[in-house]
């Protein structure tokens, strides 16, 4: 059962296609209904592309905010028909039912428990046919009353349970042969295909539900939307190696090895992670390192099997990945002076890719070995123009000597004693006191508007016995943010503790550079801010961590974008579901019910949105876009700002069935004291930022969601003699 907040839809659709595909094959059936019970909230690619386009006549799941569901169950609204997809409209619908009380038995009827039994013998002073009966009944009559027809179903058996079948049924045949006896209700064993068709035949009116069920509320302080970024690595870790199955098997296709390869490891490993308490970070640590050691073993025989398809096609030599290579660690390139690239690109049309790689000379050369594209070589980066679903190869040649940069790409500094990057499409100035950006301008549009990028944290809430931060839930102790320097500033003077480092890279003279730097902000942020050759938008590279504790607080770090309201987006935020399409959020509202606050704490968290690839503002002139590549947790809390959690360190337990608190730690060695130490985990990751018009802006924003998405497959190996590599070698198969 994946989760439906925090998956790309394309790992959704692998993982429903090969669980219905074992369905078929093991028992020969097709599932008619959605049974989605237990993920924290339900995403509108959920109802539309997973439900309906799959073929389900309906979808039952049992987690939707306490007010909707107080609220739906005093109108009898909690059956309806579900149409979440604007563009598809009513081809897009299904008919949906919320479970009553949960998707557990009622009461004393959880035969789970060994000591519920229903003693029929009148003989023995425990003889409770009567009481069981009218309990029931009376249950059965709630549910007829929060529901319209004659028809209601009670769900029996629960998490981890039906271990001892032999006590299950026994009760469940005496419950059913006294109730039907009794005659008030008549009950039967049944399943949801069944329900689902007598409910529809009775010509029932049902109300139409467009929008989605997210965030998940399950009470007073508890809001689901923690869980949006938590464990925010593994979230990464997931995203590539689906990505990376993907591209091995377009690989497959374009150059039709007749190789077939299933890539059974990696499939499983990431159809695993998509679990409701997998990826959402909602685990123990032991399972997560589980998690993390299944899609490493997949990538790993994905890599053979990524090798048996190239030497088809004449590649006898291996190339290898470099996952690592944005901590600059990959063998390949760093212990040899040459060594080959290739690049594949995924996507349907040319576009210009920048790739970075670590090296351990100076500058270095790119020679273009086959493939047709453009080339401009960097000592650490190199751009190419690569053709639609195409691959090329590059051998790369250190050198000890500098170059001097040129090129597109600029940094200068202007009179305000602004850092400027730019290239022919976008323009940035960033504060070189602050490390905070200060302008963002779009050159094609002509369109400029102030930005600052600001990183803090929120206090986790952690008082007495009420509901704290955890893995699941998100509850700050206050609206109120703290820098992550530690000490407070104002604009009147510079912030301290913020190290500029200019990391402008060097070519040699037939290239470009594409210029680079970095702010080391207090002692455990940094961000590098990048703009890339042919590229309309920003890259922002952030590092968060180790997160300090030593003051016995969990914190919940952001980074806030901020245009200072000159895009006046009328407490509106745009966040991607799944991957695919928009869900429009207004601040503090929700579209089918009243939605009530009790504190600041709850404005902050209640307001918190999943994205999974990106998320925008706009007014009627710009629209702000922002791309990231992860799953994560956004807000926009005040017009013109947009914030995301990216990292989250936390010491309380939320009590939601982790039974451990969220404090990723890890294992490094420590040069000058020669030992290894613990340390909180060290998060990296990336944010593309554009500013563009508000007709165009969803144009390059889809356009950069699916580039940095299928970000091209990189991979290296060492220089293979010429008469080694023979591409023209294409293996004829009978």
């Amino acid at each position: 059962m994946h989760d439906e907040a925090t998956p790309h839809y394309i790992a959704m659709v692998d993982q429903t296609a090969y669980g219905h595909k074992l369905l078929m094959e093991e028992f020969g059936v097709s599932p008619r209904i959605g049974w989605k019970i237990d993920p924290f909230g339900h995403s509108a690619t959920q109802g539309s592309l997973l439900s309906q386009g799959v073929g389900f006549g309906a979808l039952h799941f049992a987690r939707i905010d306490y007010q909707d569901y107080g609220l739906r169950k005093k109108n009898k609204d909690l059956e309806f028909i579900w149409r979440p997809s604007k563009s598809r409209g009513k081809s897009s619908e299904v008919f949906t039912g919320e479970s009553i009380d949960h998707y557990c038995p009622p009461g004393k009827f959880d035969f789970g428990n060994i000591g519920n039994e229903i003693q029929d013998d009148a003989e023995l002073h425990d003889f409770d046919v009567c009481d069981e009966l009218d309990q029931f009944v009376q249950n059965a009559q709630m549910r007829g009353s929060a529901s319209k027809g004659n028809h209601v179903f009670i769900p029996m058996g629960c998490d981890f349970q039906y271990d001892n079948s032999r006590h299950w049924f026994k009760n469940m045949d005496k419950l059913i042969h006294y109730v039907n006896q009794d005659a008030r209700v008549n009950v039967l064993y049944s399943n949801l295909s069944y329900y689902t068709d007598l409910k529809k035949a009775e010509g029932l009116m049902w109300s139409v539900m467009t929008d989605d069920f997210m965030p998940y509320a399950s009470g007073k302080h508890e809001y689901w939307s923690g869980f949006f970024t938590s464990r925010p690595t593994l979230k990464r870790f997931a995203r590539v190696a689906n990505v990376l199955m993907q591209q091995v098997r377009q690989l497959n296709s374009v150059y039709q090895s007749h190789h077939s390869s299933e890539l059974e490891s990696l499939q499983r490993a990431v159809g695993l992670v998509q679990h409701h308490d997998g990826l959402p970070g909602a685990e123990k640590q032991s399972v997560a390192d589980d998690y993390a050691l299944r899609l490493n073993d997949g990538i790993i025989k994905a890599e053979k099997e990524m090798n048996e398809i190239l030497f088809v096609i004449g590649e006898k030599e291996s190339y290898h990945f470099c996952l690592m290579a944005n901590t600059s660690v990959c063998d390949v390139s760093t212990q040899n002076n040459d060594f080959e690239v290739m690049v594949h690109n995924a996507l349907p049309r040319a576009s210009v890719q920048t790739f970075s790689i670590p090296i351990t000379h100076k500058s270095a050369e790119v020679l273009v070995l086959s493939g047709e594209s453009t080339v401009a070589p960097y000592t650490f980066v190199f751009s190419v123009e690569l053709k639609p679903l195409s691959s090329a190869r590059f051998l790369v040649k250190q050198k000890a000597t500098d170059a001097t940069p040129i090129g597109d790409a600029e940094l200068s500094e202007n009179e305000e004693d602004n850092i400027v990057l730019e290239n022919h499409l976008m323009r940035v100035e960033i504060n070189k006191k602050t490390g905070s950006m200060a302008k963002l301008a779009n050159k094609k549009k002509n369109i400029q508007v102030p930005l600052s990028l600001d990183v803090a944290y929120y206090q986790a809430f952690q008082g007495g016995n009420e509901q704290h931060s955890g893995a699941y839930i998100f509850r700050p102790d206050s609206n109120k943010t703290y820098p992550v320097f530690g000490s407070e500033w104002t604009a009147r003077g510079p912030m301290p503790d913020v190290t500029l480092i200019d990391l402008q890279t060097q070519s040699s003279a037939d290239g470009s550079s594409v210029p680079r730097v970095a702010f080391k902000i207090g002692n455990w942020v940094t961000l590098e801010y990048r703009v890339n050759d042919d590229d309309e938008f920003l890259e922002i590279e952030w590092t968060v961590g180790s997160v300090p504790i030593e003051d016995k607080k969990g914190k919940e770090v952001i980074l806030r974008f901020d245009t200072a309201k000159s895009i006046e987006s009328a407490a509106t935020l745009y966040t991607d579901s799944n991957g695919l399409e928009f869900v429009k959020r207004v601040r503090n509202h929700r579209n089918t019910w009243n939605l009530t606050l009790h504190d600041d704490q709850e404005f902050v968290a209640a307001n918190y949105f999943p994205i999974t690839t990106g998320a925008y503002i706009k007014d009627a002139k710009h629209q702000l876009n922002i791309v990231t590549d992860r799953a994560q947790g956004a807000a926009s809390l005040e017009d013109g700002q947009v914030e995301v959690i990216v990292h989250r360190r936390l010491l309380d337990d939320d009590g939601k069935g982790v039974g451990e608190h969220l404090n990723e730690t890890e294992s490094v060695y420590d040069s000058a004291t020669k030992k290894h130490i613990t340390k909180g985990l060290v998060v990296r990751g990336n944010f593309f930022i554009n500013i563009d018009s508000a007709d165009d802006g969803m144009r390059s924003l889809r356009s950069k969601m699916e580039s940095q998405f299928f970000r091209p497959l990189t991979v290296y190996r060492k220089p293979v003699p010429a008469d080694v590599v023979d591409v023209n070698a294409k293996i004829t198969w009978l």
